[in-house]
């Protein structure tokens, strides 16, 4: 169990990050889904990769957790956004601005676009473990990616262009 915790610990946390935007939410998320994984262990069977069920415990916490609390998608915190510091000032304020506009589309995303694009962008994962992590089929997962994909390159270019 300790190393599934080490192993998984931080892509667990970035799924919640990217899902709300909030380190501090994504810490409390990330540890309530190791807790009910520590629970459940004994009835993981094998039949699934263990990174699938994993990522299928978190996204039960987090559902749990949206149907408690009416979910909001603030913008990640400004300390996050700090770039390299051999960086120019005007590059790092570029790249802040940058950021800060794919987050910004990011959450304006439907929820499963949002969810469907941040796994398979971010976590790298395969179709069929989202798939399976979504209880979805395979064609469900790659059509919501590609509508997610033109949605978020649509809405990009429009608030690149207003601001």
């Amino acid at each position: 169990m300790e190393e599934i915790y080490k192993t998984y610990e931080k892509p667990i946390f970035h799924y919640f990050y990217g899902l709300t935007g909030n380190a501090h939410l994504a810490e409390e998320l990330t540890q309530e889904t190791f807790f009910q994984v520590l629970r459940t262990f004994s009835g993981f069977r094998g039949e699934a990769q263990v990174t699938t069920w994993l990522y299928k415990v978190a996204r039960n916490v987090y559902s749990m957790w949206k149907r408690k609390h009416k979910a909001s998608y603030p913008l990640p915190e400004p300390e996050l956004l700090k770039g390299p510091a051999s960086y120019e000032p005007d590059t790092v304020l570029e790249l802040k601005e940058k950021l800060t506009l794919t987050s910004r589309v990011l959450q304006e995303l439907p929820e499963n676009y949002r969810e469907v694009f941040w796994l398979r962008e971010w976590h790298e994962l395969a179709y069929e473990q989202i798939a399976v992590i979504m209880g979805k089929n395979v064609s469900w997962v790659k059509v919501t990616l590609h509508r997610a994909r033109l949605q978020f390159r649509k809405n990009y270019a429009e608030k690149e262009g207003k601001e």
